[in-house]
């Protein structure tokens, strides 16, 4: 039997489905969908100067803004504060560290450094729910300070000296495509008298962030449909394979006969389109076929075959008789 109409529309669609199925998980893996998200970003340095026992002051701490006598310094106290919200964004990773950074510079060009050291005083990772950060550190100006002083008069030079000490933030949000990188700084005068302390900017923001990233409802919608096509694929794969098997089971013991028989015996077998008659031979029937192959072996004379009908063929060897073989799907099959 030939395969039905229903089994090559089955491979077809089985087909069809494994195609859409590698094209949609290309596309979910793929597609990058920009969405606009609001966002606002605050960032604030604050320090108070903390002094040394000395006959001057009450306090034990002078405020920003005001001259310091180096002297009688014993660390700066300061406050790192940001604080950044972006809308639907609830999983970042974070890295924080505080990096030191001491420059002895020409006195008549910033520019030429003769000598510089960076150290870092804290470093950090972490994974969080939001973007709410408060820093405390406190800069122990004397160390810098008395190294700064040795150098200078170890090697008896004049020149600049300062401390800058800088916060940074790098966070990033892999859902989102969203990385991005802030620092806020604080710059302290060494190996002077009188020093004044100078804050970087402040960071006040307020925009839209683009994120690009691939896992959109988008793209959970294409791996949806990923799925749904292997579901649909396997359905008629084994649909197809039901079909294939019924199909089989469905062909008679008499198909089967017939198709071995001409097969195996090809060289031996010559068909014929219609039925002949020889009236004026005698015809001699024969039980099986398998004396039909014997007789044919001892007179070497070509097996005709004729299919009568559906359900009726034919096998004869003409010579002085007919030696004839007829088998049936009905005495086949009973």
């Amino acid at each position: 039997m030939k395969k039905s109409k229903g089994e090559i529309l089955l491979f077809v669609a089985i087909i069809f489905f494994v195609v859409a199925g590698i094209f949609f998980y290309h596309e979910s893996k793929t597609l990058i969908v920009a969405t606009e998200i609001p966002f606002q970003e605050i960032g604030t340095t604050s320090y108070k100067v903390y002094l040394t026992d000395n006959t001057y002051y009450d306090q034990e701490y002078l405020d920003e803004g005001m001259q310091y006598i180096s002297s009688i310094i014993d660390y700066v106290d300061v406050d790192f504060k940001y604080n950044a919200n972006y809308e639907g964004i609830k999983a970042y990773s974070v890295d924080k560290n505080v990096i030191a950074d001491i420059k002895i510079t020409d006195t008549d060009d910033k520019d030429k450094v003769i000598y510089s050291k960076t150290e870092t005083i804290k470093k950090e990772h972490l994974d969080a729910n939001d973007l709410n950060i408060d820093e405390n550190i406190k800069i122990d100006y004397k160390k810098y300070n008395n190294l700064v002083n040795d150098i200078k008069t170890k090697y008896g030079i004049s020149a600049n000296c300062v401390l800058t000490v800088t916060y940074n933030i790098i966070y990033a949000s892999q859902k989102d495509g969203l990385s991005t990188a802030k620092k806020l700084s604080i710059e302290i005068p060494l190996s002077k008298q009188m020093i004044n302390i100078k804050k970087g900017e402040n960071i006040n923001i307020s925009d839209i962030y683009t994120a690009q990233s691939s896992q959109s409802i988008l793209n959970g919608i294409m791996t949806l449909c990923m799925v749904l096509m292997i579901i649909l694929a396997i359905l008629a794969t084994l649909s197809l394979i039901k079909k294939v098997k019924k199909r089989i089971s469905e062909e008679s013991k008499y198909d089967r006969f017939i198709a071995k028989i001409l097969k195996e015996y090809d060289s031996y077998i010559t068909e014929t389109v219609e039925d002949t008659q020889l009236t004026n031979k005698e015809v001699i029937k024969i039980n099986s076929f398998k004396e039909l192959l014997d007789v044919r072996n001892n007179i070497d004379k070509t097996i005709v075959y004729t299919k009568v009908d559906e359900d009726t063929s034919k096998f004869q060897i003409i010579d002085e008789e007919i030696y004839e073989y007829v088998v049936t799907r009905k005495e086949m099959d009973k």
